[in-house]
């Protein structure tokens, strides 16, 4: 279930995920530099059922599985999805939108969402937010994971990236966003990779006092 309208900015980063999914996954097939999250996310959540939102080509759904959680995932594009259910046979992929979690209230342990909201307009960054509220369960725990950076911009990249979108944070501003949306951060920092690209890294629990 999608029924979701995008921005322009966000039907086009679509339209290069659909265009270029298959590369795109296959470029994108590195779990290590994630493995230390998964393992805190292990801590904070040994078991349980886990949606990820944004599964991409399916590369962290193969590691959240073979952790041994009850696995669930959801992307946005079609052309993703094909190669995550190629990736990761007889998993659950589902098409839906992050703005249409459509599942019943507290249906899950825990969320992964890696490298996703990162798409999402700073002015729809709540409606995302409040729809992982909804479905996750008090005291589950979630992993986020954003670029650092200021503002919002649009890039243009050689296949399989294309045309995208981004929303850049501080650790500080994103923590605010998470606050604002009744989540309690559990453990935050910074992660760099490369000269340019360092990520915000948040492990979250919802209140629902």
């Amino acid at each position: 279930m999608l029924d979701a309208k995008l921005t322009n900015e966000e039907q086009q980063t679509l339209n290069s995920y659909n265009k270029y999914g298959k590369q795109w996954a296959a470029s994108h097939s590195d779990f290590d530099f994630w493995a230390q999250e998964l393992n805190r996310f292990k801590k904070f959540l040994p078991q349980g059922k886990v949606l990820e939102i944004g599964s991409g080509g399916g590369r962290d759904a193969r590691e959240i599985i073979k952790a041994g959680y009850d696995y669930s995932g959801t992307d946005i594009s079609k052309g993703l999805l094909e190669a995550a259910k190629k990736y990761n046979p007889g998993a659950k992929f589902l098409l839906k939108s992050v703005y249409n979690l459509n599942f019943p209230k507290n249906s899950f342990d825990g969320f992964w969402a890696c490298a996703v909201l990162l798409h999402v307009p700073k002015k729809r960054i709540d409606e995302a937010l409040q729809q992982l509220h909804r479905v996750i369960k008090s005291h589950g725990v979630g992993f986020i994971s954003v670029k650092k950076g200021k503002g919002e911009k649009n890039t243009v990249e050689p296949p399989p990236d294309g045309q995208r979108f981004f929303a850049y944070y501080s650790l500080k501003e994103f923590a605010g966003v998470l606050l604002r949306n009744d989540f309690e951060v559990l453990y935050s920092k910074e992660r760099k990779k490369t000269a340019k690209t360092t990520w915000l890294i948040y492990f979250v629990s919802p209140n629902k006092d």
